[in-house]
């Protein structure tokens, strides 16, 4: 794990490490999320978060903190069977939030800012309240366009190959 930390600055790792080495969070590693883990999407929003928040004087800690837990829901967001995809969507943006308080308040102690950022990320089904959880959920959302970017790229890539591959035979 620590190769895989070693991309984050160390006044970061310090408010981290008492969450992502927690076991019940280390169960996110094994949730699959856009093209990666929901344990490397969140240690990526939050160090995304973290340096906005820092550039604007924000509070640090609870940026951190907030957006970590911001996907602590534990369960991998699956459509069910002849229900719309949109409908589904939505219930998952509205839900998950709260899933993840309740988990993050059964393992940690948590300020009302922290709270915010984990129940308001998913704007526009939450209104946050704070600069941080503003913060959070921009974070959250480019790098899921990223994430997603990527997935798309890496998929018509090998499609293109497979198409590419088969003509020539």
């Amino acid at each position: 794990m620590e190769k895989f930390l070693a991309k984050y600055d160390d006044f970061f790792l310090s408010i981290a490490r008492p969450i992502i080495e927690h076991e019940e969070y280390q169960k996110m590693r094994l949730i699959p999320h856009h093209h990666r883990s929901v344990f490397e999407h969140s240690l990526n929003v939050a160090y995304l978060a973290y340096k906005i928040s820092s550039k604007l004087k924000l509070d640090t800690v609870s940026t951190i903190r907030g957006a970590l837990l911001h996907d602590f829901y534990l369960f991998k967001f699956k459509k069910r069977e002849g229900k719309n995809l949109i409908a589904e969507g939505y219930r998952h943006s509205r839900n998950h939030p709260r899933i993840a308080k309740e988990n993050a308040l059964k393992y940690f102690d948590l300020n009302k800012k922290e709270i915010d950022i984990i129940l308001n990320h998913m704007f526009p089904v939450g209104l946050p309240k704070s600069l941080e959880a503003w913060i959070t959920s921009f974070a959250d959302k480019s790098l899921a366009v990223l994430e997603y970017s990527a997935r798309a790229y890496s998929y018509t890539n090998v499609k293109l190959a497979n198409l590419l591959f088969a003509s020539s035979k």
